[in-house]
């Protein structure tokens, strides 16, 4: 219908239009339209409340118009036409109104009859309501269109707004309510019927509570369902499906069993067809998504039965529509609660995949039902869990993915097409289920059906094969795993290459090794290299299919790309020699690719390189030139790009003689109006980042010609495009890319964010190896650079900006240490502390990537360390909360069988946040005791029982932080934890021990006066810890050392406290410590301090323990300085030498005669040297 919104009344009010409104109508009316009423010789049923009681009136709408001269004002010509309307004893003038809204001659006639409807709405709004119900009832089935419109309009007055009915419609009014139930038990157009009952449920669910005030559309539905008809039950089944999202279960239902033992009554039901069915199973759908829990749904599973033998028979009947929409609903439930589905998991999802196997139904279908897949394979937790614990679902995946890629067709023009559609999204549902789980758990049911296909007569099938494996690579990390099944499917996919007799495999097996080489480096190119490069070599001369040709030079570029010097020297001169037979060549595209391979030769085999730099660059130079004057910037690009990684692998001394030449062929196309998409723009970028990289500081005559360049370009801020037309957006061309930011839809030109991002990177290069001498220009590289750890619109430039922030400190420390800042910029590091620290915290605070994250920790810990205490308050309160959510984090993840890559990188981060953790307490420790009490708690949190070890083991190592600054306060809070960490040296888990008395330890050395009322029962945990039965066994000695050392605390700290004698006399029966180095050459010194100050109760009565002593000594001596550091093994010899002095000489050959001969030689050897 045409909109309603009010238009503007003519300016002179006086004035009506020329032609009166209803005879204008009347004229526009087709022969078979006029009154309804009379078309279908229609009685009116007595008077009913529905009529307002003016529509008594008997005149008729048809009277001739008044003049113009009875009219006072437009107003009254309104009021005479409303009038008209709810007056009438028919329903003509309404039906012309209608008529004219929707089906106008002129926009003038629209503009009337909006304002007539509008004057309707504004002065007689209930009066009107009750003459559209009354219209609506009465009108025969010939004036469809005008019923329909006429419920629209009901419908805009009723939901005017989102917040539900205009209050001025009085909705609860009885007559109203009985009508719209009335429409549903009359109503013949299924059309209308829908209408009717998304209304329903738009007002039902939005403004009234239906058990209280709607009984009778409750009784409604439940009299509708336990009809025989087989249209009311789907209708009352239907309008559930639309009211359960919107109301709580007790005001829908009288309980959810009872609502539940419907629905089955219909699964059970002989005579409800297949459609009544599907409805059932759609409002089934949403019964168990939003009313079950965790608790109760194993009671209601019998729907879920319900609806996987309804989905098989929908797909036996090939109804795509249904089809589509039990497998959305079901979706939607596995994304919310994947648990629902866990009682009959196997059975609902090879149900699903099913679907993927009908090739009668529609790709859209079988998509959807890959889409459900894929959904549970995201859901990080229950989903993935389900899928990985499943023996079937996984491998029957895998098989009927297959299928999907091979269903393909012969094309005489593939070997010529630009790019491939076919297939394209099973291709990126296979990408991202191999993205959800992992490359590595796919590979354990892969091979198999890799040997199946790839052995298929039907080149469809090997195709299949070769790219699945391709995609299951791209998130493969190592040929470790699995490795025999690798070496058999990696030989397969090189054979094909130069063998399998179709190109469409070839190329999708040169795809493949590309992935390999991508994902799999160095270990592919390391292990493969004599198969790789000369099957390589071949399909770069497939002059017949142009594309093979072109992705055989793309998989050399990535397979030489990630070579090491060494795996690539041995086919250095083959290959560079078939490179230079290509660039002889006038094969325009196949030129492009040869350049971007040399390229990647030249910079892995780095020095080794030099040899051919005389060969090759002739040939870079001629082609640059020559692209330049052709005009031919693509080519030029490429050109730049090899000439400047060549000198990047060669180094300077080799390039002088040829950087004249580039570079004024640089600072030309500088001073040149490059368009946007020209990709010189970026290579122009690179070009200056790598020159600057391979001469250093003789870079510096260049740096007011680059420099300026760059940041213009780093500041380019026309990237985002608004369109006027969001749905008309081109983006295949790659152009442009969409972008979802929160609930907002953006457009990105993509070329002008790549020049953002190489402008950064060049900025971030240059700083690196520039360091003091970008003095100049370090405040504006810095004032670019800073803003951009925050831009959401791309991560590489967060990445970049997020390196460059210490490398830009420390190069403004070493210019104003080396006097190269002017008088003025003297505070310029002081300014760049205060500017980059809290742009850092802010940055940490918004990073969602946990890979950049880690970069931020990595860069604030690097510039805490160079600036001192700069953070403010609020910025310390800001950089505590997101450290403390990385490390309670960490708990959250410890328990899920994450993907190995996010385990690592999450891991990562949480190590970072640790490091940096502890340099702000030291570094920021003047300001930092106000915070010491939100801190310690959650310290104390990561000590708890369920936590893992290396979370206790990080807690402790924050804790032994504060306690050596903040001693006192640290211990004020601790007592209930020290009687925790007692109890945990009973733990059976090694490391949980260790960390338990290693805490001790840190608690003996800096609680103080705190710690002295525990020591008995510290004592006792250390010693049932060192007593323990297998405290000498690997896994057990690391907890064993730490135990001895922090007995050794005890005596150093509290020493009035104990028996001191019998105390010594167990932690040197103990000594040495061999195994847990850190606590080894802690111990191993302070008994070097003992002996120092020749203390009587360790040396014992008549020095009784002397021989022990030295014992201990000759052993530490003879590990080197694994156990000692260099300062206590140096003190240990001379207190040696001093006591052989002072002995008896028996005595001594005493003591060395009692030794093993290999202490007894290296003791010799230490004295004697």
């Amino acid at each position: 219908m045409a909109s309603t919104t009010s238009s503007p009344l003519p300016q002179d009010s006086a004035t009506p239009p020329s032609m009166s409104l209803p005879s204008l109508l009347r004229a526009k009316l087709r022969p078979t339209q006029g009154n309804p009423n009379s078309a279908i010789n229609w009685s009116p049923p007595p008077t009913s409340r529905l009529r307002p009681p003016s529509l008594g009136s008997q005149r008729s709408p048809l009277l001739s118009q008044p003049t113009q001269s009875s009219l006072n004002s437009t107003r009254d010509y309104l009021r005479s036409k409303a009038m008209e309307i709810l007056e009438s004893p028919d329903t003509l003038p309404l039906t012309c109104l209608i008529e004219e809204l929707n089906f106008p001659e002129t926009s003038t006639d629209l503009m009337y009859a909006q304002n007539l409807l509008n004057y309707l709405k504004n002065n007689y709004l209930t009066s009107f309501c009750f003459c559209l119900v009354y219209f609506y009832k009465t009108c025969g089935s010939e004036f469809g269109n005008c019923k329909e419109y006429a419920f629209d309009i009901l419908c805009q007055i009723l939901t005017k707004d989102k917040e539900g009915p205009c209050p001025e419609t009085s909705f609860l009014d009885k007559e109203i309510k009985s009508a719209i139930l009335d429409f549903l038990n009359t109503e013949s157009s299924i059309k209308n019927l829908n209408k009717i009952r998304d209304f329903v449920a738009k007002i039902a669910t939005k403004e009234v509570r239906l058990g209280n005030d709607w009984p009778e559309l409750l009784e409604f539905v439940y009299e509708s369902l336990d009809s025989d008809s087989e249209e009311k039950v789907k209708y009352a089944v239907s309008l559930l499906y639309k009211l359960i999202p919107h109301c709580a279960v007790e005001d829908l239902v009288v309980s959810p069993d009872s609502f539940y033992d419907s629905l089955v009554d219909i699964f059970d039901s002989d005579y409800m067809s297949l459609e009544v069915q599907v409805e059932a199973v759609l409002t089934s759908n949403r019964f168990l998504l939003y009313w079950t829990n965790r608790s109760n749904h194993d009671r209601y599973s019998v729907l879920m039965i319900q609806m996987v033998e309804t989905i098989s028979t929908l797909v036996e009947h090939k109804s795509d529509k249904d089809v589509q929409a039990v497998v959305k609903e079901l979706t939607v439930l596995t994304k919310e609660k994947p648990w629902t589905l866990s009682s009959h998991f196997d059975y609902v999802v090879l149900s699903v995949l099913r679907i993927l196997g009908e090739v009668e139904l529609q790709d859209k279908t079988r998509i959807l039902a890959l889409e459900f897949v894929i959904a549970l394979a995201e859901e990080r937790v229950q989903g993935r869990q389900m899928l990985l614990g499943s023996q079937l679902a996984i491998p029957k995946f895998l098989e009927k993915i297959l299928l999907l890629l091979a269903n393909l067709k012969d094309d005489s023009e593939w070997g010529t097409a630009e790019s491939d559609t076919h297939n394209l999204h099973s291709v990126r549902c296979l990408d991202r289920i191999v993205a959800a789980l992992g490359g590595e758990v796919l590979m354990r049911y892969f091979p198999r059906l890799f040997a199946i296909n790839f052995c298929a007569e039907d080149w469809q099938s090997r195709h299949a094969a070769v790219l699945s494996l391709g995609i299951v690579a791209e998130r493969c990390s190592s040929l470790k795993e699995s490795k025999h099944s690798w070496d058999q499917m990696a030989g397969r996919i090189i054979r094909s290459v130069k063998e399998d007799i179709h190109p469409c495999v070839r190329l999708t097996a040169l795809y493949t090794i590309k992935q390999f080489s991508k994902n799999l480096k160095p270990e592919f190119q390391d292990q493969y290299r004599d198969q790789v490069l000369p099957a390589l070599t071949k399909a770069m001369d497939d002059f017949n299919y142009p594309r093979v040709q072109v992705q055989a030079y793309s998989a050399l570029f990535e397979f030489t790309s990630n070579c090491t010097p060494s795996i690539l020297n041995p086919y250095l001169k083959e290959i560079v020699t078939k490179l230079l037979e290509e660039l002889r060549e006038e094969k325009h595209m196949i030129k492009g690719e040869t350049l971007k391979v040399l390229s990647a030769v030249a910079y892995s085999s780095q020095d080794q390189f030099a040899e051919y730099y005389s060969t090759v660059m002739p040939y870079l130079k001629v082609i640059m030139m020559t692209a330049k004057k052709e005009h031919d910037h693509n080519l030029l690009a490429n050109s730049v790009d090899c000439i400047t990684m060549v000198w990047m692998a060669v180094g300077k001394e080799k390039i002088r003689d040829d950087t004249d030449m580039v570079v004024k062929m640089l600072i030309s196309l500088q001073r040149s109006e490059l368009e946007a998409n020209d990709p010189m723009r970026c290579q122009l970028l690179q070009a200056w980042a790598r020159l600057g990289k391979c001469l250093g500081r003789e870079f510096k005559p260049y740096m007011s010609v680059s420099i300026p360049r760059l940041l213009r370009s780093a500041k380019i801020g026309s990237y985002v495009l608004i369109p006027e037309n969001p749905d008309n957006v081109e983006e295949s061309d790659g152009s442009i890319r969409a972008l979802i930011l929160g609930e907002r839809k953006i457009w990105i030109k993509t070329k002008v964010l790549e020049e953002k991002v190489a402008a950064c990177k060049g900025l971030y290069l240059l700083a690196d190896e520039l360091k003091e001498g970008l003095s100049v220009w370090i405040e504006e590289v810095a004032q670019t650079l800073v803003p951009f750890l925050n831009f959401q619109l791309n991560e590489e430039i967060r990445r970049v900006a997020a390196s460059a922030m210490p490398v830009l400190l420390k190069s403004s420390k070493e210019a104003k240490q080396k006097g190269n800042l002017e008088l003025s910029d003297e505070s310029l590091f002081e300014k760049l502390c205060s500017d980059v620290l809290p742009a850092l915290v802010k940055a940490l605070s918004k990073e969602s990537l946990p890979e950049i994250a880690a970069i931020i920790l990595d860069s604030l810990e690097e510039c805490m360390k160079m600036s001192g205490p700069v953070l403010d308050e609020d910025q310390t309160d800001l950089f505590l909360k997101k450290i403390m959510n990385v490390l309670n984090s960490r708990s959250k993840v410890g328990d899920i069988d994450v993907i190995k890559q996010t385990l690592q990188e999450e891991q990562k981060v949480y190590d970072k946040a640790v490091d940096c953790l502890a340099t702000f307490i030291r570094i920021q420790m003047s300001s930092f005791t106000p915070f010491l009490g939100k801190l310690l708690p959650c310290i104390q949190l990561m000590w708890e029982k369920d936590k893992i070890a290396k979370e206790r083991r990080t807690g402790l190592r924050i804790f032994c932080d504060v306690a050596k600054q903040f001693p006192e306060e640290a211990f004020r809070q601790y007592n209930i934890c020290l009687l925790f960490l007692f109890e945990a040296c009973k733990d059976k888990n090694p490391e949980v021990l260790e960390v338990a008395v290693q805490a001790i330890g840190i608690f003996a050395e800096f609680g103080g006066s705190a710690f002295k009322s525990l020591l008995k029962g510290a004592f006792y945990a250390l010693k049932a810890v060192i007593d323990h039965p297998k405290a000498l066994q690997i896994e057990y000695v690391m907890a064993h050392d730490a135990a001895v050392s922090a007995l050794g605390k005890f005596l150093q700290f509290h020493r009035e406290k104990l028996n001191a004698a019998q105390f010594l006399k167990t932690w040197l029966r103990h000594l040495p410590l061999e195994n847990n180095l850190n606590e080894a050459k802690v111990a191993h010194h302070q008994l070097c301090s003992l002996v120092e100050v020749s203390d009587v109760e360790l040396l014992g009565p008549k020095k009784k323990n002397l021989h022990k002593i030295v014992t201990v000594y000759a052993e530490i001596l003879w590990a080197g300085k694994k156990l000692a550091t260099e300062e206590t093994v140096s003190q240990m010899i001379k207190q040696l030498e001093l006591y052989r002095r002072r002995s008896i000489p028996s005595t001594w050959r005493s003591f060395m005669l009692s030794m093993e001969n290999h202490l007894r030689r290296k003791l010799e050897s230490k004295l004697s040297s």
